[in-house]
This record gives structure tokens, C-alpha cells and sequence, in this order.
């Protein structure tokens, strides 16, 4: 009877031991994920304080860039019109409207970087109305067609007849269709073809598609060129004057519409870039 008790009581006792200990696991794993949740929320604090910065920065060095700009477009301008007297050396005409060029494409860039920085603080709104995609994709498509015959490229749209008007911004979305096509003709080979093809999806919604002849772009490189100043290492040796930032452009306009943009490529067989929007 006492070893029977004995044996009850070292039972109980190694009981006890094992809830203390279970007990001090619990509260131990409790600390330690209280504070990987404080680490986390400290971290993406911080992630937000430094992209917010980020934004600010790049829009106040565009609008300090874009005073000097204008006054190299308008002189340059000047220059090449010859609007002050006949240059001595023909070259200087060649190299004002070189200068020109250049300037048009830094301006560019800038109004790029602008978009993007309000698209990711959050200050770029949209006046959405009830447009229709096949008018603003032709308008589109008319804009970048001597581009395209620059590069005796050939601009294929195709339209589904019955597609009702859709309410978005016109703005917004001639800038996703642009940017879209300016891709497009940069990488496309000379001699090849762009389509762009506007329909409806099986939910009711309406999408844009512009597939391309480009060199194609590896799977693993895709979520890489999503990102601000990116490019494809394919790509890059293909394109001129490619900054890396039409794609997060179109991306984010999209993402604001509630809608979805997606590429599929593979290497050496083209590029398609697919924009939904919601019913």
C-alpha cells in the first residue's frame, strides 16, 4: 500500500513537471512570436517610411529637373529653327536638334517618374466615365503607327463589335495602351508584327492584349521587370531607350481599376501582355 502510494505520488509529480514545462513552452512560443510580430510591424514601418520618402524624392527631383529641361528644349529649339541667324557650320543644326531629341526623351522619363510616384503614395486619382476601349486602342494605335513604320513594323488591331462602353479612366487607360505598345515596338525585330486585340471575358468584363514578335522573356525574369527600373537581360540588348518603369506604370493604373495585368512569355517566341477589368 505505501509503494502503491509512492508510485501514485512520483505520477503526480512528473505530471506537474510536464504541465510546468508545457506551460513554460506555451508562454516561452507566446514571447517569441509577440515579438517577431513587433519586429514585423517595426519592419514594415519602416519599409513604408522609406517608400513614402522614396516617392517624395522622386517627385521633387522631376519637377527640379523638368525647369532647367525646358529651357534646353525651347533653346535647342531655337537653335535648330535657326530663328536667330544661319549657323557657320551646318553641323550645329544636326546637333541642336540632337539635343532636342534627347531632351524630349529625359522629359519623358520625368513624367514617368511622376506617374509612378503618385501611382505608389496614392495621390494619383482617377475621374473614371464610360468610354469605349476600341476607340481609345485605335486612337492608340494611330498615335505610335509612324514609330512602328520606322521600324517597318506592322500594327494589327482587332475589335470585338458587340463590346458595350465601360466606365474607367480615359486617361489612365490610354496610358496602359500606350505604354503597352511603346514595349512592344521597342522589342519587337524590324519587319515583325504587334497585335492588339480588344474583347470580352467570360465575366463580363473587358480585356486588352497586345502580343508581340519580341526576342521573349525567361519565366524567372518576369516578376523582376515588374519592378521600377527593371528589364529583362534579353531584352536590354534589343530596345533603346528603355527605362524600366512603363510596365509598374501599367501595373498600378490597372491595379487601381480593379483589374488584373499579366505577361506570358516564353524565350524566342514573343511576349503577350493581358489587361482585365472588371465588369
Amino acid at each position: 500500500m505505501v509503494l502503491f502510494g509512492l508510485i501514485l505520488l512520483w505520477r503526480i509529480a512528473r505530471s506537474s513537471a510536464e504541465r510546468k514545462a508545457l506551460r513554460d513552452n506555451r508562454d516561452a512560443l507566446i514571447a517569441g512570436l509577440e515579438e517577431a510580430r513587433l519586429r514585423s510591424e517595426e519592419a514594415r514601418q519602416r519599409a513604408e517610411v522609406l517608400n513614402t520618402a522614396k516617392s517624395r524624392f522622386r517627385a521633387s527631383i522631376s519637377h527640379e529637373l523638368r525647369t532647367p529641361l525646358n529651357a534646353i528644349l525651347g533653346f535647342s529649339e531655337i537653335m535648330e529653327a535657326e530663328l536667330l541667324g544661319r549657323h557657320r557650320v551646318k553641323a550645329y543644326r544636326a546637333y541642336a536638334r540632337d539635343i532636342h531629341e534627347s531632351g524630349r526623351m529625359l522629359l519623358g522619363l520625368i513624367d514617368e517618374l511622376l506617374d509612378l510616384s503618385r501611382i505608389e503614395a496614392g495621390r494619383f486619382d482617377l475621374v473614371e466615365s464610360k468610354i469605349s476601349l476600341a476607340d481609345i486602342a485605335a486612337d492608340c494605335a494611330h498615335l505610335v503607327e509612324l514609330r512602328a513604320q520606322s521600324r517597318d513594323l506592322s500594327l494589327l488591331l482587332m475589335v470585338d463589335p458587340a463590346l458595350s462602353p465601360i466606365k474607367a479612366d480615359p486617361r489612365a487607360i490610354r496610358q496602359i495602351i500606350l505604354n503597352l505598345l511603346s514595349n512592344a515596338i521597342k522589342f519587337t525585330p524590324e519587319g515583325g508584327e504587334i497585335a492588339i486585340e480588344i474583347g470580352a471575358t467570360k465575366s463580363g468584363g473587358q480585356f486588352i492584349k497586345v502580343a508581340d514578335m519580341a526576342p521573349g522573356i525567361p519565366s524567372f525574369v518576369i516578376p523582376i521587370i515588374f519592378e521600377s527600373f527593371e528589364r529583362g537581360t534579353l531584352t536590354i540588348k534589343s530596345a533603346k531607350e528603355v527605362a524600366g518603369l512603363g510596365l509598374p506604370i501599367v501595373r498600378g493604373l490597372t491595379a487601381m481599376h480593379g483589374g488584373e495585368f499579366s505577361l506570358a512569355a516564353r524565350e524566342g517566341q514573343g511576349t503577350v501582355a493581358l489587361i482585365t477589368l472588371p465588369a
